[in-house]
């Protein structure tokens, strides 16, 4: 893996060595050491060592449909044989080979490879007084550079603004030996795409399609805290793994060697999450996790997959940036947060002149919490660090000579941890009354929350769905259709507040059934594409309440819509209660079509929920198109996703 340091980045490991000298040693080696080659070459194929699962797991090899092997690294510097990528056997002889190395023994393949070499030694019995170990000093001061004593599990909440970290990120944390939880000393392994500049449709179609590769390195914990914490506003969790001391030594034997590897990065199923999986199930061979996920990979269910196999301990939480800010600013008065906008962004001389009539302690606060505040809208891109330092250093100033004072304690409320969240695929069916009768469906939903389920754990007021679908039969017609099948849909309310002004938004993409009024249910299916831009207002009396307006462009391409196509754009306004297990949403829209399909659309909804338990839950719709209108009742059961 890529080795990072502060200010310095180590250089690649030297590690290029000629095929043709591993494909053929014996013309470099004297006739004992050929002898003793072929001995332990003649030793691996009579074992059959290629064929151990192990062996397999390092080089990530699976096998296809013909039953041949192959490894997705498109690394070639993984593998010492030319044909290893496809070959577990011919890889196994080239690292035979490798022992007989006769270059610089940092250069060597068991120095590249320490963790594929100690596991051979072990396999074929080989005495260190027989093939004396290579002295990796590259390696070993890298090792004891990180120093490692424990291991944790790190998850990224969620963050909907970048199409590749929706549903949150997963890496290791690797805690120095006595730095006692000191975030300078320790460091991650991350596994990330390494994309290029482009960003928006193109960046996500070749995210889906694995055209990025993906790589792993290792990089200082505290600036994996700017990206998260400070920079894209997300909650870390902290998850302890128990690892032994011959389980870390194994974690960091193959780290060293996965800076050699790369791996095809897909947004759903390869992606930072999956890629986890098969190291760990190196370092911890009983766990077997990265078979128990196929088609699709959600960071938090990998990280559930992890911990199962991991004695309990108590999650740490480090919360963003932002919501320390919010929670500083919930213990000042209303004249004193007016006194931090005054110093972050007005007249901050007459802020400073004002505050010295606050007491030490009041002003001590104020002052703190206008200095987290500019650093939130540094990291938040609102302003450059010119303006950073020029309203920073006077209040640092201002706040140097008070000394210690009680300004603030404690911290924000923890929320739920993923561990407390429901799983992330839902199932659902009920029955549905229509104006003639009544029809029956069944639902589905890959991933992973709407307004309406418990958002415990997940991102609140916020809709993030993967592949969703509702199949309904109607035995009016004897009629099985698909009422809905939604690609994607991602919604954010963020209540307006001033001290963010963040607005609120849309996307959604799939199949709906559009106005049947006059054709058979179940043949008015068009593809659909709308998003949307607004606000949203809090209100927390008598129950809490998001109330949001937002304008939308919409557009839909089918045989049931006159043209067989339609655009244009409207408004749709809403209203989201919650009280305890209890949630509530009523939502209207109109859209109006210029081109294509001109005429108007009227839809609306008003639904409930009821928790029932953590993955599972009862609701109540009713809804209408058009002059359509229907209501069901259903119940949803949330299941692991494999």
């Amino acid at each position: 893996m890529k080795h990072k340091r502060t200010g310095w980045v180590k250089p690649p490991v030297r590690f290029l060595l000629p095929l043709l000298l591993l494909a053929s040693p014996a013309r470099a080696l004297a006739p004992e050491k050929e002898l003793q080659r072929l001995a332990v070459r003649r030793s691996a194929l009579e074992a059959a060592a290629w064929k151990d699962p192990y062996w397999l797991r390092l080089l990530y090899y699976r096998k296809n449909l013909l039953g041949g092997y192959r490894s997705p690294s498109v690394n070639h510097n993984f593998f010492l044989s030319k044909w290893g990528k496809i070959s577990p056997r011919l890889e196994l002889e080239a690292a035979v080979n490798g022992l007989f190395y006769e270059g610089a023994d940092d250069d060597s393949p068991e120095c590249g490879f320490p963790e594929r070499y100690r596991w051979l030694r072990a396999r074929l019995d080989i005495k260190p007084s027989e093939i004396p170990f290579k002295a990796c000093k590259s390696f070993e001061e890298w090792k004891a550079g990180l120093d490692t004593e424990s291991v944790s599990l790190l998850f990224a909440a969620g963050y909907l603004n970048n199409p590749s970290t929706l549903y949150g990120h997963t890496f290791l944390r690797l805690h120095n030996r006595g730095a006692a939880g000191a975030d300078l000393l320790d460091y991650t392994i991350n596994y990330a795409a390494a994309a290029d500049a482009e960003s928006g449709l193109f960046f996500a179609l070749k995210g889906l399609v694995g055209a990025y590769p993906g790589q792993f390195s290792t990089i200082p914990y505290y600036l994996k805290i700017q990206e998260y914490h400070n920079i894209e506003n997300r909650d870390l969790w902290e998850f302890p793994l128990n690892l032994t001391t011959e389980e870390i030594d194994r974690l960091l034997r193959h780290g060293w060697e996965l800076g050699k590897a790369a791996f095809p990065y897909k947004f759903f199923s390869r992606n930072c999450s999956w890629q986890l999986m098969p190291l760990l199930d190196i370092v911890k061979p009983g766990l077997d996790l990265s078979r128990r996920f196929h088609l699709w990979v959600i960071p938090a269910d990998t990280a559930k997959a992890v911990l199962s196999g991991s004695p309990a301990a108590a999650p740490g939480w480090r919360p963003s940036l932002w919501k320390t800010v919010d929670w500083k600013r919930s213990r000042l008065s209303e004249s004193e947060k007016t006194s931090v906008l005054q110093l972050a962004r007005g007249d901050q001389n007459a802020g400073l002149k004002k505050m010295d009539l606050a007491g030490p302690a009041r002003k001590a606060a104020v002052l703190e919490t206008a200095v987290d505040y500019l650093s939130w809208r540094f990291y938040a891109g609102r302003i450059g660090k010119a303006e950073l330092d020029a309203r920073t250093d006077p209040l640092l100033a201002a706040r140097a000579p008070l000394g210690r004072q009680p300004t603030f304690t404690g911290g924000p409320e923890r929320p739920a941890s993923i561990l407390e969240a429901h799983e992330s695929l839902r199932l659902g069916a009920g029955p549905v009354s229509l104006k003639n009768g009544t029809a029956y469906e069944i639902q589905a939903r890959f991933a992973a929350q709407d307004l309406l389920d418990d958002p415990a754990g997940y991102l609140p007021d916020a809709v993030l769905e993967m592949g969703s679908f509702r199949l309904r039969h109607d035995p009016r017609y004897n009629r099985l259709y698909i009422k809905e099948g939604r690609l994607a849909r991602v919604m954010s309310l963020n209540p307006w507040d001033d001290w963010v002004r963040r607005q609120s938004w849309e996307f959604s993409a799939g199949i709906e059934q559009a106005d049947e009024t006059g054709r058979q249910s179940g043949t008015s299916a068009v593809w659909a594409m709308n998003a949307g831009s607004g606000m949203a207002l809090e209100a927390r009396r008598p129950v809490r309440q998001i109330w949001y307006a937002l304008a939308e462009a919409d557009s839909g391409f089918g045989p049931a819509l006159r043209s067989s196509w339609r655009a244009g754009a409207g408004l749709k306004a809403g209203v989201l209660a919650e009280n305890g297990p209890v949630r509530a949403l009523i939502e209207a829209r109109y859209l109006s079509y210029a081109a294509g399909d001109t005429r108007p659309l009227w839809a609306g909804s008003a639904a409930a929920s009821l928790r029932l338990a953590r993955d599972s839950s009862a609701r109540l719709e009713y809804s209408w198109r058009g002059s359509v209108k229907e209501a069901g009742i259903y119940f949803h059961q949330f299941v692991f996703a494999p």
